[in-house]
């Protein structure tokens, strides 16, 4: 394998993964933003948001405390 098809490879390998994530933003009640790196996940019985965020961190916050979850 050339450095041709290795330099396509990879970047439509990057592209792929670039597509598959799409950032969405939460709004508290405090007027704080939230930016996440996808869409969060809901978890009915613990009644919390659970989610990345756009610097890799894992975060939850109680639903009570979120206005909106908008996609970016």
């Amino acid at each position: 394998m050339n450095w041709k098809n290795v330099f396509v490879v990879a970047f439509f390998m990057l592209l792929f993964l670039v597509a598959c994530s799409t950032p969405y933003q939460m709004t508290l009640k405090d007027g704080t933003v939230i930016e996440m790196a996808n869409e969060p996940e809901f978890d009915k019985n613990t009644g919390f948001y659970q989610f990345t965020t756009v610097e890799g961190k894992n975060a939850r916050i109680n639903k009570d405390e979120v206005i909106e979850i908008k996609e970016m």
